[in-house]
């Protein structure tokens, strides 16, 4: 036996059901935070310290960049949103910029079908970001900012760079490529 519609389901506003209550409920049981409680921003960088803390390796990000020029920038974007929270993020992104150029400039990867990779490490220690090319451009070698000329058209990136980081080096050979890499303080 089934019951009459009118005696299947209490109406609505007897059960307080509408969207509207089932609204007004959600928004009284979640309580509004406490006006001394600290903003996201204020926590993340504990968050992530605390985070990196946990692999003794660090936390490591990657991302392959089609080899164009115009990948460049959109590096620059990925380095950025990885470090928001660090004060070197600046620092990161102009190294990051220098290192992809000279990527696309000067290796296969610049080439039709070559890429980039742009591999950021977070420690407790340092930062570190890696430009990995396509090899076959000769061996990127860094010099101090003093011994090189303002006016060459060559080589003022990597002094930059050079003058950015605390360390910085160079693996890989021209037959496999290279990672070019430059390490920051965290903070």
């Amino acid at each position: 036996m089934t019951a009459a519609p009118d005696e299947a389901s209490p109406a609505p506003d007897e059960v307080g059901s509408t969207p509207a209550e089932a609204s007004s409920i959600s928004d009284e049981a979640i309580p509004a935070p406490a006006d001394d409680a600290l903003a996201c921003g204020e926590v993340a960088p504990m968050l992530v310290d605390a985070m990196v803390g946990l692999w003794p390796g660090g936390m490591t990000y990657r991302r392959t960049f089609p080899g164009r020029a115009d990948q460049v920038p959109e590096a620059r974007r990925f380095v950025r949103f990885l470090l928001e929270d660090s004060a070197r993020r600046d620092d990161a992104e102009q190294i990051v910029a220098e290192l992809a150029a000279n990527a696309v400039a000067h290796t296969a990867s610049g080439q039709p079908h070559g890429t980039f990779i742009v591999e950021v490490t977070r420690r407790t220690t340092a930062i570190r970001v890696t430009v990995y090319d396509c090899g076959w451009g000769a061996t990127p070698r860094f010099a101090s900012r003093r011994g090189t000329d303002a006016l060459a058209e060559n080589g003022r990136g990597l002094a930059l760079v050079a003058g950015l980081a605390v360390r910085v080096g160079v693996r890989g050979t021209q037959a496999v490529g290279h990672a070019v890499w430059a390490e920051l303080p965290p903070r």
